[in-house]
């Protein structure tokens, strides 16, 4: 399945996935980022971030994800955001593999987004903790008939989630994918957002 989303140039570098060499990956990285901050109307010292986080991302690019900068605050905040078609539907313990992490430092922020293509998906915010370092990431699942849709947003500093997370969601909102049948599942949906939500929180606050 070939996922194709819609995202607004000025906050989103899509990756490409096709085989480059290293010389040809690092010509692509240093011409996007020059041209991406020259629109931006930002300096070098974007330019050089911007073509840093190209280069790590698109080390990571293969056939079966796809991979997007996300770029925010004019630049002062990048993030990548991976989508994965699963050709399965995923387990209860393969969704809380990937929702969930050990290394969450605060509890988890969920949340639903609502698709036209993909359906309705469940998403999780995490604040994490490794090796001393602090990050954030936004996870989404969306349920198929015989398929599950995942999506990754981060490692992105703790302040700069705020910055991106809107280009994330508002490309997943676009999605389209040929053969992908969304697969409603409001008790399996219910289920997640219980699993994270404290006693109290669901309580209206007096104004």
């Amino acid at each position: 399945m070939e996922i194709a989303l819609e995202y607004a140039p000025d906050g989103v570098i899509p990756v490409p996935t096709e085989r480059l060499s290293s010389a040809e990956s690092a010509a692509w990285a240093r011409e996007t980022a020059a041209g991406f901050a020259r629109d931006l109307g930002s300096d070098d010292e974007v330019g050089t971030r911007i073509e840093s986080a190209l280069l790590a991302v698109r080390a990571q690019a293969d056939d079966d994800r796809k991979f997007m900068l996300i770029v925010g605050a004019d630049g002062g905040v990048v993030a990548p955001l991976m989508i994965s078609v699963i050709a399965h539907e995923l387990s209860r313990a393969e969704q809380a593999d990937f929702l969930w992490s050990n290394t969450a430092i605060l509890p988890v922020t969920p949340r639903l987004t609502e698709t036209e293509a993909l359906g309705t998906g469940f998403s999780a915010t995490l604040a994490q903790r490794e090796n001393g370092l602090d990050f954030a990431t936004r996870r989404w699942i969306f349920f198929g008939t015989g398929a599950t849709v995942c999506a990754m947003l981060g490692p992105v500093v703790p302040y700069g989630m705020a910055f991106v997370e809107p280009f994330a969601e508002a490309a997943l909102s676009s999605a389209a994918l040929s053969g992908f049948v969304p697969r409603p599942d409001p008790a399996r949906l219910d289920e997640l957002v219980s699993a994270v939500t404290r006693p109290g929180d669901e309580w209206p606050l007096n104004r």
